[in-house]
């Protein structure tokens, strides 16, 4: 049996008030309206709940019966409407919930763990998932609040915004050069190994620019992966040239495990996208994250700490 919300109020505010008029006069429902809900809720019962006289209504045994389970009811409700109602609200001015992250890998622990880290200092009651892209357990586009990637997916109702530009360069590690001598033009490279990246954000001929002019990367594929981390440590084992984001490989810059190949030759810069849903940028905890990212840019370099490791080199017997 299914008893409409509208019937119980009316019946319950009969019931307090005393009378019909009075009703009318704290509810500001109609009496024919209030009379007609009583009726109804009587015939969906199946028993008479008040007793009409001319100055008063008198509850039932029946009806005082009810009237304790309705007052119950409807205070539970309203307790339940006000908590839904304060956690919408926390929800959507940002107060509460999870904000949950998807990020290309070489972004994750370089970059976006900081940005997180902001976010959860002026957002402590919102819980953070961060996962890492192209994996087997990530989760898809639609699942999360925003992706951090560097090329933005080709989808529909996505926006893509720029929070920032990535300058690139070549580098390699001083084994390398010192068995392979240090290329001091583009062409040299021809005639060098080189670790490249299966899913690029370049196309698949990389150009190079001076000041003067341009000219093609072109050199021999030593090493091919689909992953940042996996380059930078094949490029500091020796394995060739690398051409790696230069924030990406400040740590190994500083600490001597890379030099920079052809410094004044470089690739156009690339943007860091953060892409989310349409119907997502009007949650304020969105909103509070990707303003954290466009203002963590600027910090870019300084913010990688994290040194790749380099593989134990056998010894011969």
């Amino acid at each position: 049996m299914n008893i409409e919300l509208k019937l119980v109020e009316a019946f319950a505010s009969i019931v307090r008030a005393g009378s019909l008029t009075k009703a009318e006069a704290q509810t500001g429902v109609a009496k024919a309206t209030l009379s007609r809900s009583l009726q109804r809720l009587e015939d969906e019962l199946g028993v008479q709940l008040l007793i009409r006289s001319a100055r008063k209504i008198v509850p039932t045994e029946a009806g005082l019966a009810l009237y304790s389970h309705c007052e119950a009811l409807l205070a539970d409700l309203s307790g339940r409407w006000a908590a839904a109602r304060h956690e919408v609200q926390e929800l959507v001015q940002g107060g509460q919930g999870r904000l949950k992250v998807l990020s290309d890998n070489q972004f994750t622990t370089t970059f976006v763990c900081h940005v997180v880290k902001l976010f959860l200092e002026g957002h402590p009651t919102i819980l953070c998932e961060l996962d890492v892209a192209e994996r087997a357990d990530s989760p898809k586009l639609d699942e999360v609040d925003c992706y951090v990637c560097a090329a933005a997916p080709n989808v529909p109702d996505v926006i893509a915004k720029p929070v920032g530009q990535l300058s690139f360069g070549l580098y390699a590690s001083p084994q390398y050069v010192a068995s392979h001598g240090l290329p001091v033009t583009p062409k040299e490279l021809t005639a060098h190994d080189s670790i490249v990246l299966r899913q690029s954000e370049f196309s698949e001929r990389v150009m190079l620019h001076s000041r003067e002019t341009s000219q093609k990367y072109i050199s021999r594929i030593a090493v091919r992966t689909n992953d940042y981390w996996l380059m930078k440590t094949f490029c500091l084992n020796g394995l060739g040239i690398a051409l790696l984001p230069d924030f990406f490989v400040q740590p190994e810059v500083k600490s001597g495990g890379l030099v920079a190949i052809l410094p004044d030759w470089r690739p156009e810069k690339k943007k860091i996208y953060c892409v989310y849903q349409r119907n997502r940028y009007g949650s304020k905890k969105l909103r509070a994250f990707l303003n954290l990212l466009t203002e963590s840019m600027s910090d870019l370099d300084r913010l990688n700490n994290y040194t790749a490791s380099t593989l134990p080199r056998t010894r011969k017997s």
